[in-house]
């Protein structure tokens, strides 16, 4: 676990809150991620282990929803270091060796897309309870500089 920073603290606030009107795949779910990409990278196509704990689930629009519909199973290597806040048919397109294959990997996106259509969420949920981690933060900050003062009272 990272150390217990501020930012770090202020983003599992961030996180949790989320999880309350969006929340991640259940552990069944992310079964069906998994066999439904045949333990393979949805972008690269790598094998992965689920044993070694390999694979990550993939938001294929970044800051989107959590739903089945936005998680695709993916490597370390294009989920964390290459794909980045690219958009993912671009990103696709850079990983694949031929337009066949490409063709064949956005199909299979977009049919498990189609498949797992995203509840709708009510209007402006997602940005209402961003503004509330955001008065969470800003009292959080409050508190910190209450406890910095302190600190520097020794």
């Amino acid at each position: 676990m990272p150390a217990s920073t501020p930012s770090y603290v202020k983003n599992i606030i961030r996180r949790s809150l989320r999880e309350i009107v969006d929340p991640s795949p259940s552990k069944e779910a992310e079964r069906t991620i998994w066999e439904y990409f045949n333990s393979e990278c949805a972008y690269c196509g790598k094998k992965l282990r689920k044993e070694h704990r390999e694979g990550h689930i993939d938001h294929l629009v970044p800051d989107d929803t959590n739903q089945l519909c936005n998680r695709v199973l993916s490597c370390a290597d294009c989920n964390g270091d290459e794909k980045r806040d690219k958009p993912w048919k671009e990103f696709l397109a850079q990983k694949c060796s031929s337009e066949q294959i490409e063709a064949e990997r956005k199909s299979k996106i977009l049919q498990w897309q189609s498949t797992h259509e995203a509840p709708v969420l009510g209007k402006g949920v997602l940005s209402k309870i961003e503004s509330l981690a955001n008065d969470v933060a800003a009292r959080y900050d409050e508190i910190l500089e209450q406890a910095r003062r302190l600190r520097n009272k020794k």
